[in-house]
């Protein structure tokens, strides 16, 4: 079912990164690394400005939003604020549709990654079936991404903490042709005056490849 910030179980209307070996790309609404059947409700815009750090490379910070074009429709597009001098940077863009299934269960259906395959990588097509059992929610898909094809799993929560909305996450999804995974944890936190932080950790399984952490301001405007 959908959830919006006016409710008493606060709406996930910021916005998840999608990381591949800190190669960010437009992402839906949802978990921390896998997209999830919640769209940010009609008429509602989020602007969104993130940073993802590791241990060994200088922090990416990427800019973007989320917008509710129609009922159950959500479309955004991301861009990073800091490229590497070597690489210009492109905008990638997602669109992702809603097919409510009863009270407590979506389909969500989507693109994702749209842009300079050459810079942003391929383009990233899934499904996903998120079910809210009450005090836990669940979220099970897959994607048909070439070189990362197949599923993902996430679940979130919330309770209230000094008398705002927090919600922890955590998720799980499989890269490289299902050779490696990668999993996060982490947190949304309603900070009021419609801002809302967002910070995780991402755990590669792939050797040579960095944790890495993101920390993300969102500000949502309802029209």
């Amino acid at each position: 079912m959908t959830r919006t910030l006016t409710t008493g179980r606060f709406a996930i209307v910021g916005v998840a990164v999608v990381l591949f070996a800190l190669q960010a790309v437009a992402t839906p609404t949802g978990l921390n690394n896998i997209p999830t059947a919640d769209v940010v409700p009609e008429q509602t815009l989020v602007f969104q400005a993130f940073g993802n750090f590791s241990g060994s490379t200088r922090p990416d910070v990427w800019a973007g939003f989320k917008y509710g074009l129609l009922t159950n429709l959500e479309i955004g597009f991301d861009g990073q604020v800091n490229p590497d001098p070597s690489d210009e940077g492109a905008l990638a863009g997602q669109a992702n549709y809603r097919f409510t299934i009863g009270d407590s269960s979506a389909l969500g259906v989507g693109v994702a990654n749209i842009g300079d395959e050459d810079r942003n990588g391929e383009v990233d097509y899934y499904a996903v079936f998120s079910q809210d059992l009450g005090a836990v929610r669940l979220h099970l898909g897959g994607t048909l991404q070439q070189d990362n094809e197949g599923i993902f799993a996430g679940l979130d929560t919330t309770w209230p903490v000094f008398e705002r909305d927090f919600t922890f996450r955590s998720d799980i999804r499989q890269t490289e042709e299902r050779d490696e995974q990668l999993g996060s944890a982490g947190f949304i936190y309603d900070l009021g005056m419609n801002m809302l932080l967002e910070a995780w950790g991402s755990f590669p399984s792939r050797g040579g490849d960095e944790d890495v952490a993101t920390v993300k301001l969102n500000y949502v405007i309802v029209f």
